[in-house]
């Protein structure tokens, strides 16, 4: 498992790269910065918010993003179907 972090106002959050079969390889991270990301009408904060937004493919929950490769590729495949 391997991890980085991306700022976003001022703090980082966790992202974690991940190989989805058929997709590639994607960015996750956590529901947290996505809360951040949007205002309570649905839009994006800020220019910056869209471009932190398109990198990541997933937002998961603070302690799935520990999970190891398999468990959080099984639970991105329940959660997508």
């Amino acid at each position: 498992m391997i991890t980085d972090k991306i700022e976003f106002h001022n703090k980082e959050y966790l992202i974690r790269e991940i190989e989805l079969p058929k997709i590639g390889n994607v960015l996750i991270s956590t529901v947290e910065l996505n809360d951040l990301l949007m205002n309570d009408k649905g839009g994006y904060v800020s220019d910056e918010a869209i471009s932190v937004d398109e990198k990541i493919y997933y937002f998961v929950q603070e302690n799935e993003i520990k999970l190891s490769d398999d468990d959080l590729i099984k639970l991105l495949k329940e959660q997508a179907s």
